[in-house]
């Protein structure tokens, strides 16, 4: 068998070495164009894709260039000379992505540069009123970053202490006047106050002496049966007896009586009223409110407020 014949040593080219590293090369471009549109809104990105031209590998052997080339099956190798396009129309290429990426992440950019188009421009002047928009693009971005307002964590809820009820007496007394008059009172009348209240005793402004005799009676502005006291001066007045204090300032008691006993509950309020330099009352004004009804009211006329 014929030996081929002792030459120089020459290099070969290891294809599958530099189809690897085309790929890891592209790879890192992808990886450093996510970086740029994450962190550099307006130069970064193009700065990236002008890294494209690198994306080129060319070797040499017997002094003819040849440049790989993806033919949809595998890459190989061909010409440098043999490209399908010129290096212009590589150049013009990568510009058209560059812009059309940018315009993209730019709206201001964008609506500049189609301004300058619908304008008529240069392709120059259209680029610079990009760039000019993509950088208004960035101001608002930086300003809207320092404007937000610091979320901070909001402080754990603390409930404030309910506020103490108001503790109010069942039954509310006002004070005498000046001619030691009884003003009024008002209650919460409630089951477990009836017949709790005491027998009139002493002798209220105006009293005569003599109830058979005068028909006067020491009368209970919150009746007895209520739990009214009969020993408060604030609670006793001077009234006729007979058609005054009965039957109808007891008849309206009376029938107020029966509902609390029932088990509703009823706000009670007496007001007497007094006319000029007369010490009984003339008249006697009762309000009833009820839980379970409607309000019912009646003024009692007092004869013995009207003497002489």
């Amino acid at each position: 068998m014929a030996q081929m014949p002792r030459g120089e040593p020459r290099s070969v080219p290891d294809q599958d070495a530099k189809s690897w590293a085309a790929m890891v090369e592209r790879e890192e471009l992808k990886r450093k164009l996510a970086e740029s549109a994450l962190f550099s809104p307006l130069g970064g990105r193009l700065d990236i894709l002008n890294q494209a031209s690198r994306l080129d590998p060319t070797v040499t052997i017997g002094g003819q260039r040849y440049r790989e080339v993806d033919n949809g099956r595998a890459n190989v190798l061909v010409p440098a000379d043999d490209s399908r396009f010129s290096p212009a129309e590589r150049a013009g290429q990568r510009r058209a992505i560059e812009r059309a990426s940018f315009i993209a992440d730019h709206p201001f950019g964008s609506v500049a540069y189609g301004l300058a188009t619908l304008a008529g421009a240069s392709p120059a002047t259209r680029d610079r009123a990009l760039v000019g928009g993509g950088m208004a693009d960035g101001a608002l971005l930086g300003v809207a970053a320092r404007g937000a307002p610091a979320r901070g964590v909001p402080p754990p809820f603390r409930g404030a202490p309910a506020p103490a009820p108001v503790v109010r007496d069942k039954v509310r007394y006002s004070e005498v006047n000046a001619n030691g008059q009884a003003t009024g009172v008002n209650g919460t009348l409630t089951a477990d106050m009836l017949g709790a209240g005491t027998k009139a005793r002493g002798t209220p402004p105006g009293w005569q002496g003599h109830g058979r005799r005068y028909n006067e009676a020491r009368a209970h502005l919150l009746a007895r049966q209520f739990g009214g006291s009969g020993t408060d001066v604030r609670n006793i007045v001077t009234m006729t007896h007979k058609g005054a204090n009965t039957p109808q300032m007891s008849s309206f008691e009376g029938a107020v009586a029966r509902r609390v006993r029932a088990g509703e509950v009823f706000e009670y309020s007496v007001m007497p009223l007094y006319g000029p330099g007369v010490l009984p009352p003339s008249a006697v004004l009762l309000t009833a409110y009820g839980s379970r009804g409607t309000p019912a009211a009646r003024i009692i006329q007092n004869p013995a407020g009207r003497r002489r």
